[in-house]
């Protein structure tokens, strides 16, 4: 075997040498298993494709490019293994002008408003780094003193009585989040609309967006330190004043008040990272939300999170349909704070609860402060591969912003991977939910972790007795849609042990030399999640816990990870309700190690319904396992 992988690879490399056009980039491979029922089937194959074939496939066009496949050997048959060739054509997002604005589609209900920005009136610049500029401590909104909150509330009275076409007014600067949000730009070269959510360009897009507006204000104060508090919502320590409830700040001073909150949530009220979208049944005790809170940030940041592909999202490049996938922190917490932040009285959640009117609330930019700190701590945490991406349509990918100067500005990426490269740095208040690994295991079916795996009593409480009642759904197949309009468990299986090692070998192939000693992740993947754009949707995941439902708390052992949808109304590509079509894709291989049962020849996968979602169904078209 190894000598005939080393022999195709070496003919991959000459067929690549002879054509000027495409060179080899060894990336990391990601090798799928499926298949409803039978025979397994896991023969790994290397394709080289060209980048600009892949493009125009992804985007639906042709491609004179002619697409070569090199075999490295067989492991029964059925996964396959893809490692990108790189041409000279290169694919990143970008947003060449404003000109390409188009009113945003708003929601019934919404007061008309146009969210394009106002043209440019000198050309644009490229971005430089401001060498002169002090350093800028961005601090939690709960410990601000009173004379920063003082100045925070003077910069934002300032900000809203400049002229009404100044792209620094403050109903300006949110029109900026719902343009770029709402579909109202199109790609550069391209007939594609723009979105920032639901992929990798979600956390920079961001970060960039709050740099601009932290400067503007700072500009308007004629103070070059001021820098934007977070919302350190994530921190569940009881004392005064509470970090996870919303600030004071944003309650007592005018500017920084927004009517259209939900008035059942204000404090004391916890704020909770796992919502559904509803407020039904009693409050829990604040020790059991803390406790709940602290399991969803492990979750999706900690154990679900372990690589780039898992926690930024799926990628997006030149011409892509929009939204391929979110990461684990663009659903929860980000997704969910922001439904229950907005008013539930309003048509449609506004305003944080719905994306074109979400930073028209101050509190949007606390808000994703914390986002952008999580980024921070996350590529701190240990396990697992936790730096940023290294695709250079990640690192080119191109937006423009109005700087503090009233200088459009057109910025990549790659310039804003660190604080530290844009001035300022994030307040250490500690993280308790890194280590708040729940203890609980729910399900008798999961004690298996000490016995011997291969004995009958293991393999059906594992999922692998064939007669426990619960059906293989399998993998997506043409024409076949579940609404999940309730509790809707499957068995899905994952290749036996002799050939995940094999599988395990051939992901090792094109590493580099400092990814050696990576961890290779299982990942569960939810084919062909169908929602309407317009509706707040959620769903959880567990794993070995069929008798999950709406009353299941995520802080257990089995719980996996969520799905949420912050409506937003400009996706044009679905028709009527605004349909989006996705997968959500989890990290489960630290879920499988706690269960005991990462050698079991299935798994039993429940989906959960949450809130609204109950009530406007979901529909998902299959199940898949994944290595990367």
């Amino acid at each position: 075997m190894a000598a005939a992988t080393s022999s195709s690879s070496n003919s991959l490399l000459s067929a690549l040498d002879r054509d000027p056009r495409t060179d080899l980039r060894l990336g990391r491979a990601r090798i799928q298993f499926g298949g409803r029922s039978g025979k397994r089937l896991c023969t790994t194959t290397i394709k080289c494709v060209h980048e600009g074939e892949e493009h125009a496939r992804r985007s639906g066009r042709t491609s004179d490019v002619n697409r070569r496949e090199f075999v490295l050997g067989s492991i029964g048959g059925g996964a396959a293994a893809t490692l990108p060739v790189a041409g000279a054509l290169a694919n990143p997002v970008e947003l060449g002008s404003f000109s390409s604005c188009s009113p945003a589609e708003l929601p019934p209900g919404a007061t008309p408003v146009n969210c394009c920005p106002p043209p440019n009136s000198s050309p644009i610049v490229d971005f430089q780094y401001n060498t002169r500029l002090p350093s800028r401590l961005r601090r939690p909104a709960h410990l601000l003193r009173p004379d920063e909150i003082a100045r925070y509330n003077r910069a934002y009275q300032l900000m809203r009585a400049l002229p009404a076409s100044d792209p620094r007014r403050f109903s300006q600067q949110a029109n900026v989040h719902c343009a770029y949000c709402n579909d109202s730009f199109r790609q550069a070269n391209s007939r594609s609309e723009l979105q920032i959510h639901d992929s990798w360009l979600f956390l920079p897009w961001h970060r960039w967006y709050l740099y601009f507006h932290e400067r503007i204000l700072g500009k308007l104060l004629g103070d070059d330190t001021f820098a934007l508090p977070f919302w350190n919502w994530d921190n569940q320590a009881a004392g005064s004043p509470l970090a996870n409830v919303i600030p004071s700040a944003y309650l007592n001073q005018a500017p920084l008040i927004d009517s259209l909150r939900n008035q059942q949530h204000l404090p004391p009220r916890l704020v909770d990272l796992n919502y559904s979208g509803q407020d039904s049944g009693p409050i829990p005790p604040d020790s059991t939300q803390r406790a709940e809170n602290n399991a969803l940030m492990f979750q999706q940041i900690v154990s679900g999170a372990r690589t780039p592909s898992l926690f930024f999202g799926q990628a997006y490049r030149a011409g892509d349909a929009n939204a391929p996938g979110g990461g684990t922190l663009e659903n929860a917490p980000h997704g969910t704070v922001h439904v229950w932040t907005g008013s539930a009285a309003a048509p449609n959640r506004e305003d944080m609860g719905t994306l074109y009117s979400a930073a028209r609330d101050p509190i949007f930019f606390a808000h994703h402060g914390n986002i952008d700190r999580l980024w921070v701590v996350w590529k701190t945490l240990p396990g697992g591969r936790r730096r940023d991406p290294t695709d250079t349509d990640w690192l080119d990918a191109k937006f423009l912003f109005y700087d503090e100067n009233s200088q459009l500005v057109r910025v990549r990426v790659r310039d804003a991977l660190t604080t530290e490269q844009l001035g300022y740095s994030y307040q250490d208040t500690g993280d308790a939910w890194a280590s708040a690994r729940p203890t609980i295991v729910a399900g008798a079916r999961n004690l298996v972790s000490n016995a011997a795996v291969d004995s009958p009593a293991v393999a059906a409480a594992a999922g692998d007795d064939d007669d426990d009642g619960i059906e293989e759904f399998g993998e997506a197949t043409e024409g076949r849609v579940k609404k999940l309009e309730d509790v809707f468990k499957s068995k899905v299986k994952r290749p036996i042990k002799e050939d995940l090692a094999k599988i395990k070998e051939k992901l090792r192939i094109g590493k580099k030399e400092e990814e050696e000693d990576d961890e290779e992740e299982e990942v569960l993947v939810i084919q062909g999640v169908e929602i309407d754009c317009d509706r707040a949707t959620k769903f959880d995941v567990y794993i070995n816990l069929p008798g999950a439902d709406e009353n299941t708390s995520c802080n257990v052992a089995e719980y996996a990870g969520t799905f949420v949808n912050v409506p937003h109304f400009g996706d044009r590509r679905g028709g009527p309700g605004h349909m989006r079509t996705t997968d959500l894709r989890l990290g489960i291989s630290d879920t499988l190690d706690q269960l005991g049962i990462k050698d079991a020849r299935n798994i039993v996968v429940t989906l959960v319904p949450r809130g609204v979602g109950r009530l406007d169904p979901i529909k998902f078209k299959g199940f898949k396992i994944e290595y990367e």
